[in-house]
């Protein structure tokens, strides 16, 4: 029973340590706010500002790249990123 505890505890450490480690996917919410912090047509311009932003939101610059490609390829990300900075201008002017 005793030995049954110790392998339960050891398989529950194991199973957080690695599902800690797993990176959060970039959300277009997140990717928005960080763009407008950014405000470079490319982020190879200036890969220290990028990196130093994507940090600060608990991201890597690679995931903040990946995302910008992903969104300059997909038309349909591309229009609800407008819409939400639309919807942000407008509460602004309120």
């Amino acid at each position: 029973m005793r030995l049954f505890k110790i392998m339960l505890i050891i398989m529950l450490a194991s199973v957080l340590a690695v599902s800690c480690k797993t990176k959060k996917e970039m959300t277009l919410e997140d990717y928005a706010r960080m763009e407008l912090e950014i405000n470079l047509p490319d982020p190879e311009l200036d890969k220290a500002k990028v990196e130093e932003v994507a940090k600060k939101y608990g991201y890597t610059y690679q995931q903040y790249r990946d995302m910008f490609d992903k969104v300059e390829k997909d038309t349909k990300l591309k229009e609800k990123l407008g819409e939400m900075r639309l919807q942000d201008q407008k509460e602004k002017k309120e």
